[in-house]
């Protein structure tokens, strides 16, 4: 009897979790052939260090990887049938590091606004996308000064401005039945999975000129920007046409292995497409594996780095590495790419110099939580690696961990570590997860939450002997820490109902409720004794920042410092209609007298019901000026209590 799609999906997902996520060795079991297939292991995220020498060339490493993959994909068929930005006169992207830029929807320059529209659908045109250039007028109201139409089967993952060149970084993408879904961290690229690069000359803003238009194949991983180089990482599987069917049978396993190694090394690697001419990305000699890589071992991933000139997008460079990447951190000088998988996390350094160079790789226990965060679990100082990571994070028990390491050779060896034996105290209360956490010149600061909110102050003045100098409990939770100059830091997140805070030492009768929105400051001037100087709270309401740290705007001003994030409120109106109601919070902090203050709550004229969410929206902030970017469209406003709202334009 034929199973049903129900029981073909779950049996698929079960083959390919051991088919694949595992690096069990493989063997043939049928004896209806007279050869035997190889037998072969997948190596994932290995901590080995990366080189190309080795007992296994990279094309036949590859090669490998496609026949493991192709015969995975055919059993499961079968058996299924951190620092502050400098003071400025308007803010701009809020970024984890200083000086390393990273892609926003909205850029900015004094003049102009340019804002990558959120996909609309039209009757006439099906769905449209264009980045629209707005012009500050002296009033600081806007006009329309041009548009720049973007391809509709492309997803903008965002901009980036420097000085008269904008690039717009996208990505492809398709729907799929369900079925064919792959999580992901599995060795498959999409088809169609490619990033692109489209970079537009805009010192006259108002007649945008097309100069540059890149395609490379592979997902993209992430991007930054530092000074005129654009950083793109990229993972690619290739895509072997014309294979035999890999079937379960000994004979038809030997002829897919055979037909793969007869493959050319040009059809493995990546190309890129820089105004219609094509090349290979890299040669495959070129591209570095695991020191442990035998001839029994196959890996398909392939992640590029890619170096692009601004100035001149013809003027490129590229590296290979055969392992897996599901995120990055950046610093000034060095890029590092993590890969997590049961209870441990894989880093490689790659410096970011004239020639970007792969230097080194690290294996710690843990993992680095959810990707949309993951990226502020690591640091760099002195030129040593800091990373946060959490052993069982869906467990009950989650244990919590600081590690810092040392690059030795190719390999980053760990100095220190938070607990240890003269710091036993764990990193959290029982049952705690991690929040948030930020790195700020000799501090980290961690937050935790099951029932209560602990803000943890870790003294890093010796990277090999960390400590924990403080710690704060006050209930709800900070999901992003902004740290700011003299002590100071703003938590923003959630509150969390008081009644359902247990008394210390007993257990909880509920699950603690989230209340709503709360934007904190804290002064952890005295790192022993950190304290809360104020906060506000929005009931029944959130805010995307804390999630997404972008949505935040920071300007420092003489007296300290301007921040402005999008929320929604939402809950029944008197009639029993549900509502949701969206707005900007604008809030102030006094350096000198240490305060929080909230200055306005910015409502749009207008409701834009095609788009619902605030998980977009964006604001800038410009001499006493406020632009507002909900959904598709921006509003302006004074920096000052009850502001009249211009717009929408």
């Amino acid at each position: 009897m034929d199973m049903n799609l129900k029981q073909k999906t779950d049996l698929m997902w079960k083959c390919l979790a051991v088919a694949i996520f595992s690096t069990c060795t493989i063997t043939a079991c049928s004896n209806d052939g007279n050869e035997s297939p190889p037998t072969l292991s997948y190596m994932t995220a290995t901590d080995s260090a990366l080189t190309t020498a080795q007992q296994v060339s990279a094309e036949r490493y590859v090669k490998n990887g496609i026949y493991l993959m192709k015969k995975s994909q055919a059993t499961a068929v079968e058996r299924a049938a951190d620092d502050t930005a400098a003071p400025a006169s308007f803010s701009t992207t809020n970024t984890q590091i200083a000086g390393v830029d990273e892609a926003d929807r909205i850029e900015y320059n004094g003049d102009y606004l340019f804002v990558a529209d959120l996909p609309v659908w039209t009757a006439d045109h099906g769905e449209v996308k264009k980045v629209h250039i707005l012009a500050r007028q002296n009033d600081y109201s806007l006009t329309e000064a041009a548009t720049i139409s973007l391809q509709d089967n492309l997803n903008v993952a965002g901009m980036y401005l420097y000085e008269d060149t904008l690039g717009v970084v996208s990505h492809s993408f398709q729907y799929y039945a369900m079925a064919d879904i792959l999580v992901d961290s599995s060795p498959w690229q999409q088809p169609e999975n490619d990033t692109y690069i489209d970079i537009y000359g805009v010192a006259d803003p108002a007649n945008p000129s097309s100069v540059s238009n890149i395609r490379i194949d592979g997902g993209l991983i992430n991007s930054r920007r530092i000074d005129n180089h654009l950083f793109i990482a990229t993972q690619f599987v290739p895509n072997l046409e014309d294979l035999p069917h890999a079937g379960t049978s000994n004979r038809s396993l030997v002829d897919l292995y055979n037909a793969i190694q007869a493959k050319d090394s040009s059809e493995l690697v990546p190309k890129i497409t820089i105004n219609g001419q094509t090349s290979d990305l890299y040669q495959l000699t070129d591209c570095l594996l695991p020191q442990r890589a035998t001839k029994q071992n196959g890996h398909t991933q392939m992640v590029s780095v890619v170096k692009i000139n601004l100035d001149n997008p013809m003027d490129y460079s590229s590296l290979c590495m055969l392992t897996e990447a599901h995120g990055l951190f950046a610093s000034a000088d060095h890029l590092y790419l993590h890969a997590s998988s049961e209870e441990k996390t894989v880093v490689h350094k790659v410096a970011l110099g004239n020639e970007i160079r792969y230097q080194a790789t690290a294996s710690v226990v843990g993992t680095l939580g959810r990707q949309s965060s993951a990226q502020f679990r690591l640091a760099e100082r002195d030129g040593k690696l800091l990373a946060v990571t959490t052993v069982g994070a869906w467990s009950q028990d989650p244990e919590h961990m600081l590690h810092i390491l040392e690059q030795q050779g190719s390999e980053l060896v760990e100095i220190a570590t938070l607990p240890n034996e003269s710091q036993p105290a764990p990193i959290g209360k029982p049952g705690e997860a991690i929040y948030a956490v930020r790195f700020f010149e000799d501090r980290a600061f961690i937050v935790t939450f099951e029932q209560i909110d602990p803000l943890y102050v870790i003294d890093l003045t010796d990277l090999y002997a960390p400590m924990v100098a403080g710690e704060l409990e006050i209930p709800g939770f900070s999901s992003y820490l902004h740290p700011m100059e003299n002590g100071l830091l703003l938590g923003v997140g959630q509150q969390v109902r008081n009644d359902a805070i247990p008394v210390s030492g007993s257990t909880p009768l509920e699950t603690p409720i989230e209340e709503g929105m709360k934007v904190s400051l804290f002064d952890v001037l005295d790192p022993a004794n950190p304290v809360v100087l104020g906060e506000f709270v929005w009931p029944q309401a959130y805010t995307p920042v804390e999630y997404d740290h972008r949505s935040l705007s920071v300007l420092k001003t003489e007296s300290g410092y301007q921040f402005a994030l999008p929320s929604q409120t939402w809950g029944f109106d008197d009639s029993g209609y549900w509502f949701t109601h969206n707005a900007l919070q604008t809030l102030e902090v006094n350096e000198a007298d240490r305060t929080l203050s909230l200055i306005d709550s910015i409502t749009p004229t207008t409701e834009d019901d095609y788009y619902i969410g605030s998980y977009e929206d964006r604001s800038v902030l410009h001499n006493g000026h406020i632009y507002y970017l909900r959904g598709n469209l921006v509003y302006h406003a004074l920096w000052q209590p009850d502001a009249v709202v211009d717009g929408p334009y």
